[in-house]
């Protein structure tokens, strides 16, 4: 019963749809509006992440084996489910079991810190949640813990960090525009753990950009005023990227790509490169129209728990949700995050770091986070220098956290993704060889 009630909250979908169902008892709601509410933030929420992992996620995979197929480039790839996933097989069921333990460990410390500090914040992304406490109880078997007293480490500094993280991005979310929905009620943060290169973002926008020069703003000249529509433009500039790549590294070798993606074991390329476009930008509009119905409903149920149960709560939302008020700074964002990150990955090497190789799912979803906020305080400069900073200094992250994560004995070519995961990682690290 226990692994189940797990299980269910490390699904973000079951846990925004019980904070709606929490939220439209406290306000009184009948029993057909309840049904109604939760039963669309349940949709909304499958549809956003049915977009990423169902169209966006397996057309960035397919991407990135033409562009490591064009350009000759092998490495260690960022990917927060694949190195847990890695962990237990390789540290055994009891590790699956602990951080388990201190998912709901650190979720129950992120309510009481909201409910007794100035910090009101409430993270909605209970699979981060998990994915930081698995990080940090590695770190923790690193010095010497065992494998329980890891989670609970893991467990309370997550805790903490579910109101220090959107506490460093509320004030930047005051300036993004056009997501009143979101702050229908009052303020909204960020609940995605890579809170510092978003605050990095604001900062350079702040200083080095005019956010009078609003990215949205920018018109598309005549010749090429198609592109103004975002499914549109999402599709044509994949396909570019896709056809480019696939050039460089051969028509006929992408063909095997081709034939081994399709169900009957042969299809044609151009056929292949056209529908993986198709599908990135499809997965975009999927998520935006998931993103648009639950906001609907969690919002307002949010602020009935705010009134009855935490003052003045703060809802700390999945970084998708931003994306469909800020199309243009999404993808600029994108776009900039995974040149920096490309160019980080050639210079790893040259401080004695492992070829960490950006995955594009990542510098899609924090990129296109990264270029959200510093359009919002610095327009479109502040989106280029946001986005360019947080793929270079992610990568940079990932290869100083690998090491200590190999040591505690995950040896998959693999590590965590986003910028808190290698300050809090690294920073547990460094304390703990200080105290020992």
């Amino acid at each position: 019963m226990l692994d189940t009630i797990i299980e269910l909250l490390k699904d973000a979908s079951i846990l925004v749809s019980v904070f709606t169902l929490v939220g439209c008892v406290i306000q009184g709601k009948s029993a057909n509006d309840t049904i109604v509410s939760v039963t669309k933030t349940f949709i909304g929420f499958i549809l956003l992440f049915a977009a990423a992992k169902l169209m966006i996620s397996p057309s960035l995979k397919e991407f990135s084996k033409i562009f490591m197929m064009a350009f000759h480039v092998e490495g260690i790839v960022p990917n927060n489910e694949v190195i847990i996933v890695e962990a237990i097989v390789q540290l055994g069921r009891e590790f699956g079991s602990a951080i388990a333990f201190g998912l709901i460990g650190a979720m129950t410390l992120n309510l009481v810190f909201a409910r007794f500090t100035p910090l009101k914040y409430v993270v909605l992304s209970g699979h981060h949640v998990f994915f930081m406490v698995s990080c940090l109880a590695l770190i923790s078997i690193l010095h010497g813990f065992s494998i329980p007293e890891a989670a609970v480490i893991g467990a309370v500094i997550t805790g903490a960090w579910c109101v220090i993280s959107p506490s460093l991005l509320v004030g930047y979310c005051r300036h993004i525009k056009g997501c009143e929905p979101l702050r229908a009620h009052g303020d909204f943060s960020i609940g995605q753990f890579g809170s510092t290169s978003y605050m990095l973002a604001g900062f350079l926008g702040d200083k080095f950009g005019n956010k009078e020069n609003d990215i949205e703003k920018a018109e598309m000249p005549t010749a090429i005023g198609f592109l103004a529509d975002k499914n549109t433009s999402n599709f044509i500039v994949m396909l570019a990227f896709f056809l480019v790549s696939s050039a460089v590294a051969g028509f006929d070798n992408v063909q095997h790509l081709a034939n081994a993606s399709a169900k009957h074991g042969h299809e044609n390329v151009f056929l292949y490169l056209l529908k993986q476009s198709g599908y990135f930008a499809g997965g975009v509009f999927t998520l935006t129209k998931g993103v648009h119905m639950f906001v609907e409903e969690l919002i307002p149920a949010f602020k009935g728990i705010s009134d009855k149960l935490i003052k003045n709560s703060v809802p700390a939302v999945e970084i998708y949700s931003l994306f469909p008020y800020s199309k243009n700074a999404v993808f600029v964002g994108f776009i900039c995050c995974t040149m920096a990150g490309f160019l980080a990955m050639i210079m790893l090497p040259l401080f004695g770091l492992p070829v960490i190789v950006p995955s594009l799912l990542f510098t899609f979803a924090s990129g296109g986070g990264a270029g959200i906020i510093g359009n919002a305080t610095g327009g479109t400069r502040g989106c280029i220098m946001g986005s360019l900073a947080c793929g270079f200094i992610s990568i940079i992250g990932s290869g100083i956290v690998f090491q200590p994560i190999h040591d505690a004995g995950v040896t998959a070519p693999t590590t965590y993704s986003t910028t808190d995961f290698s300050i809090l990682g690294e920073g547990l690290h460094l304390v703990l060889s200080l105290i020992s």
